[in-house]
Order: C-alpha cells, then structure tokens, then sequence
C-alpha cells in the first residue's frame, strides 16, 4: 500500500484537484484526472466501522461515496507520512470518515498509543448528483 501511495503523493503536487472515492465494503479509490490522462489508485480489502451506523452494515449494495478535494489540502495533512508508514511502528492505525458534500477526517493513531493521535479535518468541493455519476 505505501509503494502505491508514494507514487500518488507525487501526483497530487501536480493536479489541484483529487476525486475520493470510499464504500462501507472495505474498497477506497483516489482519482486524479488531468489533461488526457487520468490516475487511480485502488484500495480494497479494509476494515470499514460501523459504530454508530447499524443501517449501513444491513444495506445492499454497501453505502458509497465520492468526494473532490482540494490536493494542497489533502497533502498537507499527508505530508508527514513521506518518511513514515503504517505498520512501521509510527502509526498504528489510520481512519477516514467522508461525509458527502460536507468534509474528509482524517484520524491517525500513533504508536504506541500513549504518544496520541492526529485529527485532520479536510473541506471537501461540493459535488452534484451529475459529477458523482463519473
């Protein structure tokens, strides 16, 4: 997962806006689209959480969503991951809550968990029913 992010983390110095996508099934993309071309970076297999959202875990198909944000904003909070990777003993564990047309948080659990945790919150490009269809 890290190897495929490092090359994303360059991308999103180039383009200003990133499309993210998520599902309650355990499946994130992130997408940059540019002139002629246009990146995807796919994720599956995670643990969604379901606390507090009973009626998405009995929902077929699992509840979606999709997202435009600002990439200077999104690399900032990711900036201090260059040199650090989940799993490498700095962080423990990283959790994203998308709220549609509202914002992205990011919560980053340190290791151990004494140290603390990092909460980003990131506006996202408000997006009509038109442009989710994409």
């Amino acid at each position: 997962m890290y190897a495929n992010f490092s090359y994303f983390y360059k991308c999103l110095e180039i383009q200003t806006k990133v499309y993210i996508e998520g599902s309650m099934a355990g499946e994130l993309t992130f997408r940059i689209d540019g002139d002629g071309a246009s990146i995807r970076t796919f994720y599956s297999n995670l643990i969604p959480r379901f606390e507090d959202c009973k009626s998405s875990q009995d929902q077929n198909p699992p509840t979606k969503t999709i997202m435009k944000v600002d990439s200077k904003k999104l690399n900032a909070c990711l900036q201090w991951q260059a040199t650090m990777a989940l799993g490498r003993g700095t962080a423990s564990s990283a959790v994203l809550c998308m709220v549609e047309n509202e914002m992205l948080v990011i919560h980053i659990s340190l290791n151990p968990g004494a140290i603390g945790f990092f909460t980003y919150y990131v506006p996202v490009h408000y997006l009509s029913a038109d442009d989710m269809q994409q």
